[in-house]
């Protein structure tokens, strides 16, 4: 292999980890609000959030190692079977090699959580989300940030933007994939649980949105710091991308806010109609797009991850 092809597989199993940590972080929110009221459908879904849970932690753990390995074997010059001695020089050496055996000894303990199951939710949900919260600070001291120094507040402002936008990410996702298609057969008595489950969603992605615009606006001028950086660099014009994607996803779960959602909560409130098909259908089709437009949010944050800032190269 070459270089070029190196450096594309570290990239997709960036972007990989990022989107596995997303949905990570979707299933336990999920999980959360649909838990405020017990019944079988809600055990159903909520078994299926548990497999989500398993496979996403499963995901995350896998990608990041492989990201890790071929990344020592750029650094090395090496081939990926002759990258071994370069590993263990990154992990006892560097930083980066400390900050990555932190986050994946926590996502290793999420995955061991995930595993220690009975009962119809997710359970250890407070210790997963700290294993998750550590490994995203993890992550946060293993890039750019850290140039800063080590828990410096470019590296915090960062962790808050890696926890928002996976919030969003991940609740878009899981909806989409787990939660959203369960709701066509779901019962009169528990329409009131979904209903209070879509607002729910549609209030955290609007928090997760204002706490991403801040954080990357403050992230954006630390790692750019002029007009002519944003548009000449190449961190700079991927960083237009990733902000261009992230309007066209916020228009779209406005759109679901404002004009789809009325309609389906409605519906989905009054116990006594028919099953709200319809709106449903036109939630659930917006949903799909915004999932779309979110992944390419998560490879542009990869791509990202792997420039060099602006004067730095």
């Amino acid at each position: 292999m070459n270089d070029g092809l190196l450096g594309t597989l570290r990239l997709t199993f960036v972007a990989l980890q990022n989107l596995a940590f997303a949905v990570a972080v979707g299933t336990l929110l999920s999980d959360r609000w649909l838990a405020r009221k017990t019944s079988p459908w809600q055990a159903s879904v909520s078994r299926r959030l548990v497999s989500a849970l398993r496979i996403a932690s499963i995901g995350a753990l896998l990608c990041s190692t492989f990201a890790f390995w071929i990344h020592c074997a750029l650094m090395s010059e090496s081939t990926l079977l002759e990258a071994g001695s370069a590993v263990r020089s990154m992990l006892v050496e560097t930083g980066f090699g400390h900050a990555w055996l932190v986050a994946a000894g926590l996502m290793l303990c999420v995955v061991v959580l995930s595993f220690i199951q009975a009962g119809k939710s997710i359970r250890f949900s407070m210790a997963i989300w700290l294993g998750l919260a550590g490994v995203a600070l993890a992550r946060s001291n293993g890039g750019h940030p850290v140039d800063a120094g080590w828990f410096s507040l470019p590296v915090w402002a960062d962790w808050v933007h890696l926890l928002a936008i996976s919030a969003w990410v991940g609740l878009v996702l899981v909806t989409t994939y787990v939660v959203a298609p369960r709701f066509f057969n779901v019962p009169g008595s528990e329409r009131v649980n979904s209903a209070a489950y879509i607002q729910s969603l549609s209030d955290a992605a609007t928090l997760a949105l204002v706490i991403l615009f801040a954080t990357g606006a403050y992230n954006g001028w630390h790692g750019v710091r002029s007009p002519g950086g944003l548009l000449e660099s190449g961190y700079g014009q991927i960083l237009l991308l990733k902000l261009a994607l992230v309007f066209v996803a916020a228009a779209l779960g406005g759109h679901n806010r404002f004009f789809e959602m009325p309609k389906l909560l409605a519906s989905l409130k009054n116990a006594s109609s028919t099953p709200p098909v319809k709106p449903l259908k036109r939630f659930a089709a917006v949903l799909h797009i915004e999932s779309a437009v979110l992944a390419g949010v998560l490879v542009a944050a990869a791509v990202l991850v792997s420039s060099p800032l602006p004067g730095t190269s």
